[in-house]
């Protein structure tokens, strides 16, 4: 009758294990102590011994089964006598995300696209994003689109969008180039209208000389008492004459306004603005702070583009403006915006739903580092990009529209063909029932249900790039909308994972510096806050961060007694005594990734 046995073993930090090995049959101990199993002569110590007590278990068999133990898969007991397992490899905080595919846009401007990309060493996702919605704010309202056959639901094309990336990735460089077409149709507007500017000057100096003598003869005819008819028609002739409209030349981009100017600003120049902002962040906690309140629901109105603004203020009166339109574009770093989608999904000022109009956000990889690169710009797709803002800059909407729209509707518009309707009303229904499936969170249902403007307004911004000469949006523009919607799914997922665990994206940042934690200080939620690292300021994040290293096998958790005073008892954290070594057979990624993500900065 042939008898197995079972080998139990740990290992201790010296590198020596300590074996019990027990007889299956009856669970008997046949040996046990400390063994080095690098070392042939105990193999064969330790052998004899287990061989003496079962002569019929040949010698070579336990020797056998001796080497086949691993002593890297077998737990380690540190010098408290506390048993650790192998730690796991830590969960990639940051989900996959589409990549830019150049066929996003028509060739006339994603050549275009493609050389800066290249140029500058950045994701294409970033010049691509900001071109994208710099053609949008410069088709403003003169168009929309009517996404229904039937239905009058109108969709301006006005777009906010937002690049995420750290700081070297050259956001504001490749911001720049889509901001550069809008400022040279500024300057050519503003050579264009000069003449007419420095003519309307000279007419208002006559306008005010011939106001003050209406008003000099309505004075004198008032102190004559000359009888009410003539007051009467001197006083109508004022009125004629109340108000003088200086000619001006468009404006596309504010970067810095108040409300009441940038809705001034929007009167003067109906077809719409786009806002552009540098650091995007800094001007969405401006908006969170107690007074401005009213601004922000201002400005959750301009996304729609379309209808009636009105703001009172006790110096200016009332400002009236007709169908105000803005796009938004700016830049962001992942802490920063990932800090203010928490707060929306949290419940806070954030919840309103502005982050969720953003919908042109891009959050790509790192580009692999290929060096420095010194190639001249192709001028040719730059030439035909530049004809394409400059075209849309004169763009008519009345000229493109639907044959059947009204001259008295405000806004112009067109609708899909027939077959991209067909297409666009399969994608709204199934896209409809995604939103609504059980288990995703408010804020991310809220992020998509807007996509039913995303997905017409890039169509008809693609359509009219290509020149919209059937006066419709066909199926080849919609296609690439809604690929567009898909690839921008993809990053808003990555966005809001990160705001929604960011205990997954610390986890690894924070083991690293554990490993720089002095051993005679106890490693406690408390006193990690107090280091001030960008990312663990809050208990809760830190708490949820630990939770996940422990559940990991990185730290336990140790309860320490009542203080001798009575306080409340504390929870401490034990770092894996072989933490350093498994992170480099793991390869946790405990700085930088290809993916760009926050770290734990200095304080």
């Amino acid at each position: 009758m042939s008898v197995a046995i079972e080998l139990k073993a740990h290992r201790k930090l010296d590198g020596k294990v300590s074996m019990a090995i027990i007889r299956t049959d009856n669970s008997s101990e046949l040996w046990s102590g400390e063994v080095d199993l690098s070392a042939e002569s105990e193999l064969q110590r330790v052998a004899k011994d287990v061989h003496d007590k079962i002569p019929t278990m040949a010698i070579t068999d336990i020797e056998s089964q001796l080497r086949a133990v691993d002593r890297d898969e077998l737990d380690v007991q540190d010098d408290n006598g506390r048993m650790w397992q192998k730690p796991n490899e830590l969960p990639d905080p940051i989900p996959e995300v589409q990549k830019y595919d150049p066929d996003f846009l028509p060739s006339a401007i994603g050549d275009a696209v493609s050389d800066v990309a290249y140029r500058m060493q950045c994701p294409a996702d970033f010049p691509a994003a900001a071109v994208l919605v710099a053609l949008a704010a410069l088709i403003g309202n003169k168009i929309g689109i009517r996404p229904k056959r039937k239905d009058d639901w109108l969709v301006i094309p006005n777009l906010w969008g937002c690049i995420v990336g750290r700081p070297s990735l050259m956001k504001s460089p490749t911001a720049a180039f889509a901001e550069k077409h809008l400022r040279r149709i500024e300057e050519i507007e503003a050579e264009r209208m000069a003449p007419k500017i420095k003519e309307a000057k000279k007419a208002k100096m006559i306008f005010e000389a011939t106001q003050d003598t209406a008003k000099q003869k309505l004075r004198d005819a008032v102190k004559k008492s000359e009888g009410d008819d003539t007051i009467s028609s001197l006083a109508e002739r004022l009125v004629e004459c109340a108000e003088f409209k200086m000619p001006v030349s468009r404006r596309i981009v504010t970067t810095d306004s108040t409300i009441e100017k940038l809705v001034e600003l929007l009167n003067l120049h109906p077809f719409g603005m786009a806002l552009w902002c540098d650091e995007l962040v800094s001007w969405l906690r401006g908006l969170e702070k107690d007074d401005q309140a009213g601004v922000r629901q201002k400005f959750l109105s301009l996304w729609n583009g379309y209808g009636k603004m009105n703001v009172d203020r006790v110096i200016r009166g009332e400002t009236v403006c007709e169908n105000p339109c803005l796009s938004i574009f700016g830049c962001a770093t992942p802490g920063g915006i990932s800090e203010y989608v928490q707060s929306a999904l949290r419940g806070g000022a954030g919840s309103d739903g502005l982050m969720q109009r953003f919908q042109v956000t891009v959050w790509p990889d790192d580009p692999p580092n290929k060096g420095v690169v010194d190639a001249e710009p192709n001028v040719k797709a730059l030439t035909k990009a530049e004809q394409v803002f400059l075209r849309l800059a004169d763009l008519d909407g009345r000229s493109v529209a639907d044959p059947s729209c009204k001259m008295e509707e405000k806004i112009p518009w067109v609708r899909f063909d027939r077959d991209a309707q067909k297409r666009f009303i399969q994608w709204l229904d199934d896209h409809a029932k995604r939103c609504k499936r059980d288990g995703i969170p408010e804020a991310i249902e809220s992020h998509l249900d807007k996509y039913k403007k995303l997905v017409p307004a890039v169509a008809l911004v693609l359509e009219l790039c290509d020149g919209c000469e059937k006066r419709s949006v066909g199926v080849a523009s919609l296609d690439r909308a809604i690929r567009w919607a898909q690839y921008l799914e993809s990053h808003a997922m990555r966005l809001y994972a990160f705001a929604a665990s960011p205990e997954r994206v610390f986890a690894p940042l924070l083991l690293g510096r554990l490993l720089q934690w002095k051993p005679d200080v106890p490693i406690r939620v408390r006193s990690i806050r107090q280091k001030g690292w960008t990312g663990l300021e809050e208990p809760k994040v830190i708490e949820s961060t630990l939770d996940t290293l422990e559940d990991e096998r990185w730290v336990q958790s140790v309860e320490n007694a009542k203080t001798r005073s009575g306080g409340r008892p504390t929870t401490s954290y034990v770092l894996h005594p072989e933490a350093e070594r498994w992170m480099r057979i793991l390869k946790c990624h405990t700085t930088e990734t290809n993916k760009t993500g926050a770290e734990v900065g200095s304080g």
